[in-house]
């Protein structure tokens, strides 16, 4: 995979269309057009660039480790870091509309080429990408600008693009998914761009479930909020192939040919992070520090003991600080040196060392919860409890599968490795337990608690995905203690708008923002699905 995929786009900030805007200046036009070679790009080389863009960055994953973890509850941190989650918005915000300015380029090159049918397949995969990616940017600031941005290599006029509003952005990536699925074809004349495709490798019936899986996802998400078209587009996903069994999509840096370099670098940047009690309780009977509480093996692969070689949680929500250097690379050669200071349970060393764990797009496991939650809200030919209980379960054996096959896959992780799956009795045995047993005689709430809570603990590797899921649902597992400190305090709903917005789009900023310039109180603003 090209890391520099699109040169054309170095400076393009501000939809990254403008590096430095100033009114007064006489070379204003020459200054910020494109890249006298942007148009020599090929297709092949400009969708590379486009999966490129999918590798988590290095602020992105700073900011998970330091403030996305504590608010999902999915782990805690001690101590206080300083990082600033500003960082993470303006890298989101960069990568993105470099990327979006490669697909609108690439979408032009396929309309104009005399072989423009020939790309259909490529056109669509393009699409469910973009897709993607847009959903994820919407999800973590609101409104955005959309059908005007990504253009700014057509000229200056293009430098300040309008913001849509989520409702909008949401309507139209589902159609556009629903539209690229039934596109894609296995006609032999269709161009296979070969290792360019790098995703999916070109496998078409995948790059269907893919897309009709995202589909759904969404439509889920917004169904509180737009219920009557989100039903339908639930109704019709349901009906199509989607992700099962071990189909779980990603980027692995020894596919995508990648250095996954940042990955652990923020968990040395966030040394902070700890296990904390919400995580824990979903894991283990008891809090016996011998571990003989845990009944999930994820207990095990996420997270490892401390430099006692206990079990100890930290308690969700209160300050405390904690010591050593559990993720210290020495650890290597030398397993047990967590550092003396190290008295609270740690994320496993492994997360962060092995750097070609995958990066987790969407799972199996979360498509069965999805179809269950569809199915207790009564969307769908399959609904009703009997229904939700067998996908809830399914999606529970197919998480524990997937993280233990994952441990069993690494060539790095040599301590404490599973070294093989869990029999069906002993799944059977976690399914019966009373902090996953899920009853036909549930009620619809608790029924969707259970569901909520297993896909939030799919998603440990998906903090932003975790996030998105806390605020649609407000139903995910949380410590009743101390709230105040990430929900009165300092909530998040959504990440600031990058610095540069702000600089060279402010009035168009202002307005989504309705003349709100204190991030603080923005980020508190609920975006436009989070109606619970």
């Amino acid at each position: 995979m090209k890391r520099n995929y699109f040169k054309s786009i170095v400076y393009s900030s501000l939809i990254l269309g403008t590096a430095m805007v100033s009114s007064c200046t006489k070379d204003f036009d020459e200054m910020n057009a494109p890249w006298k070679d942007a148009q020599t790009a090929d297709i092949k080389s400009l969708f590379n660039g486009v999966v490129a863009s999918i590798e988590l960055g290095a602020q992105e994953q700073a900011t998970a480790n330091t403030w996305i973890y504590p608010v999902t509850q999915l782990g805690t941190t001690v101590g206080n870091s300083g990082y600033s989650m500003q960082n993470a918005s303006n890298e989101l915000w960069e990568n993105y509309y470099r990327a979006l300015i490669s697909i609108r380029l690439t979408d032009r090159m396929i309309n104009e080429s005399p072989d423009k049918s020939k790309y259909q397949n490529v056109q669509a995969m393009l699409t469910i990408l973009k897709a993607y990616k847009t959903f994820k940017m919407t999800d973590i600031f609101g409104d955005i600008p959309y059908s005007e941005a990504g253009l700014a290599d057509q000229g200056p006029t293009n430098y300040r693009p309008a913001f849509d509003s989520q409702k909008s952005i949401y309507e139209s990536l589902l159609d556009d998914l629903k539209t690229a699925v039934a596109t894609l074809s296995t006609s032999a004349d269709q161009i296979n761009i070969g290792s360019s495709e790098s995703m999916l490798n070109s496998d078409i019936a995948l790059w269907k479930k893919f897309g009709n899986s995202l589909r759904l996802r969404y439509a889920l998400r917004m169904y509180e909020a737009n219920t009557t078209v989100a039903a339908t587009h639930i109704k019709e996903a349901l009906t199509l192939p989607l992700l099962d069994n071990t189909e779980n999509i990603g980027l692995t840096p020894a596919v995508q040919n990648f250095t996954g370099e940042w990955r652990e670098w923020s968990f040395h940047a966030g040394i902070y992070l700890r296990m904390g009690s919400t995580a824990w309780n979903m894991l283990s009977d008891n809090n016996n520090v011998n571990g003989s509480g845990i009944f999930d093996p994820r207990a095990k692969i996420y997270f490892e003991t401390n430099a006692k070689n206990e079990w100890v949680a930290k308690p969700q929500n209160q300050a405390m600080s904690d010591g050593g250097e559990p993720y210290n690379r020495r650890r290597d050669d030398d397993w047990s040196n967590k550092g003396a200071g190290n008295l609270i349970s740690n994320f496993n060393y492994y997360f962060g060392r092995d750097k070609n764990i995958p990066e987790l797009i969407m799972t199996a496991a979360e498509v069965y919860f999805l179809k269950a939650e569809a199915a207790v809200k009564g969307i769908g030919n399959a609904t009703g409890m009997a229904a939700a209980k067998t996908e809830y379960e399914n999606g529970v054996k197919s998480s524990i599968n997937f993280w233990t096959t994952m441990a069993m896959k690494s060539v790095v992780w040599k301590e404490n490795k599973p070294t093989s799956l869990p029999t069906n009795a002993q799944l059977n045995t976690i399914l019966s337990n009373p902090k996953v047993a899920f009853s036909a005689s549930l009620s619809s709430t608790n029924a969707l608690k259970l569901i909520y809570a297993q896909r939030w603990l799919d998603n440990f590797r998906q903090p932003y995905e975790a996030w998105a899921l806390a605020r649609q649902t407000d139903a995910t597992p949380k410590s009743a203690a101390n709230n105040d400190l990430y929900e009165k305090e300092f909530y998040m709903n959504r990440l600031n708008y990058a610095d540069k917005e702000y600089q060279y789009n402010r009035e168009n900023t202002l307005k989504a923002t309705k003349k709100e310039t204190n991030s603080t109180e923005w980020q508190k603003a609920k975006v436009w699905w989070d109606v619970n």
